[in-house]
């Protein structure tokens, strides 16, 4: 066997449907021969299934011989084309011992792809460094993608690993891949140069580079409730991210945190276009990477920010997946999105951050 994505949604959430789901996933793996076996199982949920995420894990150990079940809930799944959100859906992926990292194993094409989920960012700064400054390609060198699956409708996002609910820990799991392809998408638009911060007041922005602050960073007009507009503050511990909440006709802007005399900042717009000029800069490289072949398959992790969940008129899920129709997609929306390359967190979680590796399966 090589592997197997099974996704269903239905009227309400229960551990008969969500066994059935496993089932399919299963059946669909074809264990065939002897020395088959089911070596990883990804269980994502809509929050409906919450409740007993704990049964829905131990399930997937008896279906499937399994103890390594990794996963958790999250606002919005990826599967088979199309994005769930609103209702109770459960997607069950299941991995063969091709995927298996083995401790004693030395890699040639294949390299071991980390998958992590946590639900406070600051479990997220205990355990890692911050990159110093995030990277502007769009191709990162990263070996883990991560997650804050604390969503947009505020629920308990319970994750799972080896079967077992995790508490604030960050839960993982290890994928052995053939040549991966790690692609980040910002979705966003610089406005301005980065530039100094001369007068700020708490959560008001007033002169930047001793201008206004609007006309200096290149504002849109006056706006009440500005939407998809983030400022970049560039600080001694890398980076962070602020959501602009107002522009005001005096041209200060007030901000959902403070900024400090002195620090660099510029803005940025999200766009719905900004995802196809990303992805005319992607396929060359992806062509190259893999041989004029599609991928076999692409894990997908977002912010939610980035789907129909969202903006409804926007279409960069629509705007990926059209351009790998013969890819098999597992994606998972939650509040923010990463990567990590070793101890170093390369990109800070951001929720219109979209991330996403393509891969085949490894080979033995």
């Amino acid at each position: 066997m090589s592997h197997a994505i099974c996704v269903q949604m239905f009227e309400e959430a229960s551990l008969e449907n969500a066994q059935m789901v496993i089932e399919q996933a299963v059946e669909k793996a074809g264990l065939r021969r002897h020395s088959d076996y089911i070596a990883r199982v990804v269980l994502l949920c809509t929050p409906h299934f919450a409740p007993f995420l704990q049964d829905v894990a131990q399930c997937c150990i008896s279906k499937t011989n399994c103890m390594n079940v990794w996963g958790g809930c999250a606002s919005g799944l990826l599967g088979e084309g199309q994005v769930f959100s609103n209702e109770a859906t459960i997607l069950v992926a299941v991995f063969g011992k091709e995927f298996e990292v083995r401790q004693d194993e030395t890699f040639d094409k294949n390299a071991a792809l980390t998958l992590l989920i946590v639900e406070h960012e600051q479990t997220l700064t205990d355990h890692w460094k911050l990159a110093d400054r995030e990277p502007e390609s769009s191709r990162v060198d990263a070996d883990a993608m991560g997650l804050l699956s604390y969503g947009a409708n505020y629920a308990k996002m319970p994750r799972v690993e080896n079967g077992r609910l995790c508490d604030e820990s960050i839960s993982s799991t290890k994928l052995l891949v053939e040549n991966p392809l790690v692609l980040n998408s910002e979705g966003l638009a610089f406005l301005s140069p980065a530039r100094t911060v001369s007068e700020s007041n708490g959560l008001f922005l007033i002169r930047v580079a001793d201008e206004k602050a609007a006309v200096a960073l290149k504002c849109p007009s006056e706006q009440p409730r500005p939407v998809g507009l983030r400022l970049q503050v560039i600080h001694e511990q890398g980076e962070s991210w602020i959501p602009v909440m107002e522009i005001h006709a005096d041209g200060t802007l007030g901000l959902a945190a403070p900024v400090m005399k002195g620090q660099q900042v510029r803005l940025a717009q999200r766009t719905p276009r900004a995802i196809d000029v990303e992805i005319k800069t992607w396929m060359p490289a992806v062509n190259t990477h893999f041989n004029n072949k599609a991928p076999e398959i692409g894990i997908l992790f977002a912010g939610f920010e980035r789907s129909q969940m969202c903006h409804a008129d926007d279409n960069d899920i629509d705007s990926v997946i059209s351009h790998f129709p013969d890819t098999e997609w597992i994606g998972v929306f939650g509040q923010a999105a990463w990567l990590n390359n070793a101890d170093t967190v390369v990109t800070p979680p951001r929720n219109n951050r979209l991330s996403l590796c393509l891969f085949n399966s490894p080979q033995i």
